[in-house]
């Protein structure tokens, strides 16, 4: 149940909003930042008042928009009135996020800005860490503070994304996420993360991106998929049956998503490279793993040992063709979509193949250890393979004249 203190913070963000044509800019900042301490005073939720005081005092000193301090607020605690109100409905989801979508909008029309690709963003990881957190204690003013900073990180970018643009990728992305929920190889958390990396990919690099994104994603559901039973009777089947989660997700596409961001605002080769690296690793090493294991017994990558299979760390001779096959049919796959010439083509089959290797040798080395779990393995796996992409294209560059 939404806490007093949420709803006094609505109801001052509506307010504030509605006078904020008469406003210094500051004024809206300072008026929520004395507010927390008064809430904080009269012993309200204390981690929600400091939350609150905080991005009032990034609005203050001029750090956070006035559009971001309104529209953060507004997300969160409305988000939670939507969801008390559709009594645990899976269907909660959909509407939390259209009418988050339609507040944002009211936000950006009554103060005459376009932030468009920042409100979206803003609205799915709001709810994307609700899928996440439920209503564990605290949860609230996680995402305040979440929501507030990535709607600022969007916008400091200062990349200009029209409407039609941000429209067209909510529709292709969730649209898809959503199909993968159907498919039951996302669930709801998937669902959100994997559209939150599709918005970003179309917008900032295109939607030629996404579809290189979305061929190892079937590539994966298929290579998962194969030869289930079997893996099933070795205990070393996907957890969940192959459902992909947001931590699934995001260690496998976040190195990519940087990639397009940083393609989006400075057009550079360089981030084309990477990214078919980081996507064509993240796909030689799930095809590697699900052919591989089904095919004899591996060897440890550090000692050539054999080893159980679906230990960390094992390579196999099926597998590591697999593997090479993943990396080449992402790297193919750009290649004819035009996103990648030749010589990103040729870095990326080899960049993936690296990639996947290294994430066998981190596996062995570091999570068998427990330093990290698999997804730390993932990431540093798909950042490995899209900087050795982008070194072997600039070699190849170099020498090519």
């Amino acid at each position: 149940m939404l806490k007093t203190s949420g709803w006094i913070a609505f109801v001052l963000a509506v307010l504030l909003l509605i006078i904020s044509p008469y406003l210094h800019p500051g004024v809206p900042g300072l008026v929520v930042f004395i507010t927390a301490l008064v809430l904080w005073y009269r012993k309200y939720d204390h981690l929600f008042c400091i939350a609150l005081g905080f991005i009032g005092l990034l609005s203050l000193v001029g750090i956070l928009p006035s559009f971001v301090l309104y529209a953060s607020i507004l997300i969160v605690i409305t988000k939670e009135v939507v969801f008390s109100l559709s009594r645990g409905k899976t269907i909660e989801y959909a509407l939390s996020f259209i009418c988050l979508l339609l507040i944002t909008a009211f936000v950006m029309v009554y103060l005459g800005v376009q932030s468009w690709l920042s409100a979206v963003v803003g609205a799915t990881v709001c709810i994307l860490l609700h899928s996440i957190l439920g209503y564990q204690k605290n949860s609230i003013t996680i995402q305040l503070v979440s929501v507030a900073m990535v709607m600022l990180l969007i916008e400091d970018l200062e990349y200009e994304a029209t409407f039609p643009l941000v429209v067209t990728a909510v529709v292709i992305a969730f649209g898809f996420s959503y199909f993968a929920y159907r498919l039951k190889t996302a669930d709801i958390p998937g669902l959100f993360s994997a559209g939150l990396v599709g918005v970003l990919l179309i917008v900032f690099a295109g939607i030629s991106w996404f579809l290189i994104m979305l061929a190892f994603f079937i590539l994966g559901a298929m290579t998962t998929r194969y030869k289930m039973d079997y893996k099933k009777s070795l205990h070393v089947e996907e957890e969940k049956g192959g459902v992909r989660g947001y931590i699934n997700v995001f260690a496998n596409g976040l190195v990519s998503v940087c990639a397009a961001v940083g393609f989006g605002v400075t057009q550079h080769p360089v981030f084309i490279a990477a990214y078919v690296g980081s996507v064509a690793t993240a796909a030689a090493d799930t095809v590697a793993g699900e052919i591989g294991v089904c095919f004899g017994k591996p060897l440890l990558i550090t000692t050539f040992q054999p080893v159980p299979e679906g230990t960390n760390g094992g390579v196999s001779v099926i597998g590591e063709v697999a593997g090479l096959f993943g990396a080449l049919f992402i790297s193919l796959s750009a290649f004819l979509l035009g996103i990648a010439d030749s010589s990103i083509f040729v870095a990326g089959v080899i960049g993936g193949f690296i990639g996947t290797n290294l994430d066998s040798l981190l596996g062995e080395v570091y999570e068998n250890k427990k330093v990290w779990g698999n997804a730390g393995t993932n990431f540093l796996a798909t950042l490995g393979g899209g900087v050795a992409t982008a070194f072997l294209w600039g070699i190849i560059t170099f020498f090519s004249g």
